[in-house]
């Protein structure tokens, strides 16, 4: 899917409309559906873990169409030039990296911790729906905690449609497996 056509477009738009909106929307990311929310909009993502069930000490990970747009997200001043680089080499692309966390992130984002889980997605369909939102989003896989995340659009619909605002009906990109997890300060691999 590197490009993108009018009528993804089409729905992207209307997505992101919804997020600015303070909605909550479920959408395709890079290998399972997810659930989102704007980051500065504390309400939209506490819906989202109401929705989930999920455990307010967990966290969530927050997507990106760009290291800029991660700036008031993550404290970049606590990075070493290692960390960076390998952040560099590593987005956009299918990594996310537990990084120091901005001072001012909500700790609903943070699951009270002072530190937050970020991506640069290199997924087109998400890149763009960060752009036209203009803020990171939270991508928290669509299923009730503790199961299996929804497989195909018609359980998506079926699970979540009305219980969010808006469906980004469209499809994965189709990675099989999760996201790689690197803790930023160490390097180490957290989740392979």
């Amino acid at each position: 899917m590197s490009q993108i056509s009018d009528a993804v477009s089409y729905k992207i738009a209307e997505a992101a409309q919804t997020l600015k909106e303070g909605g909550v929307i479920a959408c395709p990311t890079e290998g399972v559906f997810g659930l989102s929310a704007r980051v500065n909009d504390v309400n939209a993502v506490q819906r989202v873990i109401s929705i989930k069930h999920r455990a307010l000490n967990k966290g969530l990970i927050v997507v990106a169409s760009d290291i800029a747009m991660l700036e008031g997200t993550v404290n970049f001043a606590q990075l070493s030039q290692n960390s960076m680089r390998l952040i560099h080499e590593k987005w956009p692309g299918h990594a996310t990296f537990i990084v120091p966390a901005h001072p001012s992130l909500p700790s609903v984002l943070t699951g009270g911790r002072n530190t937050v889980a970020v991506r640069v997605s290199a997924f087109p369909l998400l890149q763009e729906l960060c752009r036209q939102t203009n803020c990171p989003i939270v991508s928290t896989s669509a299923n009730i905690s503790g199961t299996e995340p929804v497989a195909d659009l018609e359980e998506l619909k079926r699970v979540f449609g009305s219980v969010v605002d808006y469906v980004l009906d469209e499809p994965c990109q189709g990675l099989s497996k999760p996201s790689t997890i690197y803790d930023a300060m160490t390097g180490a691999i957290l989740r392979p």
